[in-house]
């Protein structure tokens, strides 16, 4: 298939002089994701995007990314050599983009076309070695850190070769490492650690929270999770010295930078204090951190969590809640947990808030005093545990204002109107297509008529006209149909409508989905369709009723599990999927 004409059009368009025009050729390469593209033009657009472009003062206005962008959305093997072949002249954004697009490919060659890259062009370019995206979404991870070790000592580089390797040892991930690359990797890490702890000392004496998260902000978080990710790798190097870094980490002021240095320590065997462990425990920013880490390396055995450390967990989760609040935005000076409320939520789940009070001695808010906060939601049966479902809540009432009940009622309600705006939102909306059959028939019964002129066979105007029928009839059925049927996924329930007949279920009540192929249904498309039978979406609740059944022609499957499955990740009991094949219904 040759370049389709629209996309030279495009290009054309993205290197025009003016402004606008280059406005309305990104616009019009956006609408083109709605319709398929050759592989030709997909490796003409990536050559192009390593052409150039005219100078712009606008972010937007980046010729390069946007194509590169456009042909991130397709995931075919043969975009990988043209990617490697125009790298060297995208843009910088270009260039993170096509990285992108390799790691979503996932496949060994475009593993080793990203190696090949990274090796190429790091000392030339600023690039980001993804760690999260390439550790969640490959098993690339090994041969990363095999294949660019080296990048250890680039400045640029050595913090995510380190992070890979903690991540790998961390979830158990065997690195085929020699003696020598395991020795030269813990000499590295104590490199690595001297240079930081420099940074990091200038912080240490004035360490309080209002510097931490009002003044110094991000220029010292970098440091933190530097440091943090040093003193976690320190576990699987350890020898003598590191021991002695680890003792030493233990006097700093950052609780979390304690945290990896007792995790670190406990997992070597070595014995903590137990009023150090309280401290972690308890310690408003370090609390579920420490709760987190001791889970990860499977040694919450030696440390025991009560309702007090819950109420930790709660200042911890308010602390975050205000820092972060548009409205407030900066540090409480006290917190106080008041009252537990167990009740039941929308999705009949045993949830446990808590009431607490909140007050800050800055400008603008002493004069309010102590406030109310309502924080959860918590899982009843998991206390203590961290984990919550984001109901945290303030309307900076004056505590003075209401009783205790009083506040939690009228908290509660917030809640509850924020929570039915969310839940009303729609996710998915689908209708059923044009089927291709129709199409074809409609091709079909025009061909036949611009060769009917010359015929005069009674019969064959007969054939036609009923291939006329046929063809009108299918037109109006799939009118009809897409007129009167719509399936609608919001983010609490799954609706499919046929004409005036509307059915909706919670998708908490969800239990599991089939595909399965049955006969169609009334009012759900077989006057429109071209076959006996359809795959359909088939949903079936905990006493195992089926109470939604959707055909698969309305909506992509895949799509709609892929956002249930996003939707009920909350649960304790998500709906179960069952393995099925690709629909061949259509």
């Amino acid at each position: 298939m040759a370049i389709q004409r629209k996309f030279k059009n495009i290009v054309k368009q993205l290197r025009h002089q003016d402004l606008y025009q280059r406005a309305k050729g990104i616009d019009q390469l956006r609408k083109s994701l709605r319709s398929s593209a050759s592989i030709e033009s997909l490796i003409f657009l990536l050559e192009e995007a390593g052409n150039s472009f005219p100078k712009s003062i606008e972010d937007w206005d980046d010729g390069s990314y946007h194509l590169v962008g456009f042909c991130s959305e397709f995931e075919l093997p043969e975009l990988i050599t043209p990617i490697e072949k125009n790298f060297e002249s995208y843009s910088e954004r270009a260039k993170l983009q096509a990285l992108y697009l390799l790691i979503n490919l996932k496949s060994e060659s475009a593993r080793d076309a990203y190696i090949r890259i990274i090796k190429k062009n790091i000392n030339r370019f600023s690039l980001d070695i993804d760690v999260q995206f390439i550790f969640e979404e490959t098993n690339w991870a090994p041969d990363i850190v095999k294949n660019l070790l080296y990048l250890i000592e680039n400045e640029e580089t050595s913090v995510s070769i380190f992070h890979l390797i903690l991540l790998c040892k961390r979830n158990s991930i065997t690195l085929p490492f020699t003696f020598a690359e395991n020795e030269y990797v813990k000499e590295q890490i104590k490199l690595f650690y001297k240079h930081k702890l420099d940074s990091y000392l200038h912080y240490d004496q004035d360490y309080n929270l209002k510097y931490v998260y009002q003044a110094w902000k991000e220029s010292y978080l970098i440091v933190r999770t530097e440091m943090g990710i040093c003193l976690q790798l320190m576990q699987y190097f350890f020898d003598d010295c590191i021991r002695e870094y680890l003792v030493e980490s233990l006097e700093y002021k950052d609780p979390y930078l304690k945290v990896d240095a007792v995790i670190s320590l406990m997992g070597q065997g070595v014995q903590i204090k137990k009023e150090l462990l309280d401290y972690c425990a308890h310690n408003i920013e370090s609390a579920v951190w420490f709760y987190t880490k001791l889970n990860e390396v499977s040694k919450n055995d030696l440390y025991t969590f009560t309702e007090e450390h819950q109420q930790s967990f709660v200042k911890n989760r308010l602390f975050l809640y205000l820092i972060a609040h548009e409205e407030f935005g900066i540090i409480p000076d006290e917190i106080e947990v008041i009252k537990r409320y167990d009740t039941s939520n929308y999705y009949e789940q045993e949830v446990t808030y808590y009431l607490t009070r909140f007050r800050s001695h800055q400008e603008n808010w002493n004069e309010k005093d102590w406030m109310a906060a309502y924080v959860g939601a918590y899982i009843t049966e998991n206390i203590p545990s961290p984990r919550f479902f984001d109901e945290t809540i303030t309307a900076f009432t004056n505590w003075d204002k209401y009783t205790e009940d009083e506040h939690k009622n009228q908290l509660e309600l917030l809640n509850k109107e924020e929570s039915d705006k969310i839940g009303q939102e729609v996710i998915l909306e689908s209708k059923p297509p044009w089927h291709f059959g129709t199409y074809f028939l409609g091709f079909l019964t025009a061909m036949r008529t611009g060769t009917a002129f010359g015929n005069h066979d009674p019969i064959y105007f007969l054939l036609l006209s009923i291939l006329w029928l046929i063809f009108l009839f299918k037109v109006y059925a799939t009118i009809q149909l897409r007129k009167e049927s719509k399936v609608i996924l919001t983010s609490r329930q799954l609706s499919l409508k046929k004409g005036k007949e509307l059915k909706s279920i919670e998708l908490h009540k969800i239990n599991r989905i089939t595909i399965e192929l049955r006969k169609w249904g009334k009012n759900e498309g077989k006057l429109a369709a071209y076959q006996r039978k359809v795959n359909y979406i088939v949903f079936y609740d905990h006493d195992d009723e089926e109470i939604l059944s959707i055909p698969s022609t309305f909506i992509n499957p895949e799509l709609l599990l892929f956002e249930i499955k996003l939707l009920t990740n909350h649960l304790v009991e998500t709906p179960n999927k069952e393995v099925f094949d690709n629909d061949v219904s259509a």
